[in-house]
């Protein structure tokens, strides 16, 4: 389920925007996501926004797990973001002339609605904020409405692979995924982490293998190399294709990561078995295990 988080959102008077919640970015994009709320709630570009994570100081959030973390800081961060923007609107209504519920943040300039004509560039907004900072706190509730588990996600995946009958070896040519993951919010780095997942998939469903002493209880390959891991040649073209639109959007940020991980092994497998007529039983599908499945009556 969406991790319960905190997050502060900060608008100073010379213009500056920061975000500080105790977050942490383990290469997925946490920090990107975090930028692009804030940004576009604010009306200003990315480069605008100072995300500041990582730091125990900072108010609580959620450890990244479970594919819950866009899930949660999106959702503490939008509610920051509109709570700041909100008590900024009031702060500078009356040196503007109108009432905080007219105004409207658009394209880095605060401005009436319905009359363009009536704004402010941004920093100059903030310069009638005094000496004073807004400073407002978002919440993500443990108790949200869009959870992993029952939120719809879920994808399908295809491999299509070739199998050489006499040394065993199976080859990626083609890998495609189609992944649904609620509303995005970066394209870019949500498919990134569906490529990574093919790419783990590739990796467990043909080559990650841990042998293990039965004596000792020690891993026999604990080193790089003879614990095999795919390489560039070895994962195929790979094929991502994000669900997006009405269905999938309007039900709100979800969850990624995970799930796309689940499904190669078993879309690869499943090729295997069509190419050669017999069900290699184990993962990963090392070319031993498919010999001995193609002398059981497979087509050699």
């Amino acid at each position: 389920d969406p991790h319960n988080g905190k997050c502060a959102v900060s608008i100073h008077p010379d213009g500056s925007v920061e975000v500080k919640l105790g977050s942490q970015d383990l290469g997925t994009g946490t920090r990107t996501v975090i930028n692009i709320v804030v940004a576009e709630t604010l009306g200003l570009p990315l480069q605008a926004v100072k995300v500041t994570i990582g730091d125990s100081k900072f108010p609580p959030d959620g450890p990244s797990g479970g594919s819950t973390t866009v899930g949660g800081v999106s959702g503490s961060t939008r509610r920051g973001s509109v709570n700041a923007r909100d008590a900024f609107f009031a702060a500078i209504a009356p040196s503007m002339d109108a009432k905080a519920e007219d105004l409207e943040c658009v394209d880095g300039q605060v401005r009436v609605k319905g009359n363009p004509s009536k704004s402010l560039p941004w920093k100059q907004a903030c310069a009638r904020l005094g000496g004073k900072t807004i400073e407002e706190m978002g919440e993500q509730a443990r108790n949200s409405e869009c959870k992993l588990n029952d939120g719809g996600v879920g994808g399908a995946q295809i491999a299509d692979v070739s199998v050489d009958t006499e040394t065993g070896i199976v080859r990626i040519n083609r890998l495609v995924a189609a992944q649904d993951c609620g509303l995005i919010i970066d394209l870019k780095t949500a498919e990134s982490q569906v490529y990574g997942a093919l790419i783990m998939g590739v990796c467990y469903a043909l080559y990650e293998e841990k042998i293990m002493d039965n004596l000792t209880g020690r891993m026999l390959n604990a080193d790089m190399e003879f614990y095999k891991l795919a390489g560039i040649g070895d994962v195929g073209e790979l094929v991502v294709h994000m669900m997006t639109g009405p269905g999938y959007d309007d039900r709100g940020v979800i969850g990624l990561g995970e799930p796309p991980v689940i499904s190669p092994g078993a879309a690869i497998a499943n090729a295997v078995a069509n190419a050669i007529g017999v069900r290699v039983p184990t993962l990963p599908l090392t070319p031993d295990k498919v010999l001995q499945a193609l002398e059981k009556g497979g087509m050699a």
